[in-house]
């Protein structure tokens, strides 16, 4: 708030569009992933971003709050096992891993298929 006028600043946040794989609402630090070798890098509430996923990843669903994909639709590996286990999903975002970066604050709504940037 500005303390002079009293008025918020304009809300600046970037929306990326997709697909929904999974229904709900999380907000959390962005996590990029790009293979196995960086596994160790995601903290617990993370939104995992990824190209695609695979079983290999599935232990990391145990942890994260939401997913966001460049490839996939409902019958994809994350969208199963994401509903599996009741964290929203976001499929199919064109670029996610290139215009989202690590530790971004982004809100994931699984069921509309937009990811919320939030800008600091």
């Amino acid at each position: 708030m500005d303390r002079l006028s009293g008025r918020c600043p304009p809300v600046t946040a970037k929306r990326l569009v997709g697909r929904p794989g999974s229904p709900g609402r999380a907000t959390g630090a962005a996590r990029i992933v790009r293979g196995p070798d960086e596994f160790a890098a995601v903290r617990p509430g993370d939104v995992l971003v990824c190209r695609i996923s695979d079983p290999a990843w599935t232990p990391l669903f145990g942890v994260i709050s939401a997913v966001v994909t460049e490839v996939g639709g409902v019958l994809s590996h994350a969208a199963i096992v994401a509903r599996e286990v009741g964290i929203p999903t976001v499929l199919a975002v064109p670029g996610a891993t290139t215009e989202l970066t690590n530790d971004t604050l982004v809100t994931v709504d699984g069921t509309t298929g937009h990811v919320l940037v939030h800008r600091s």
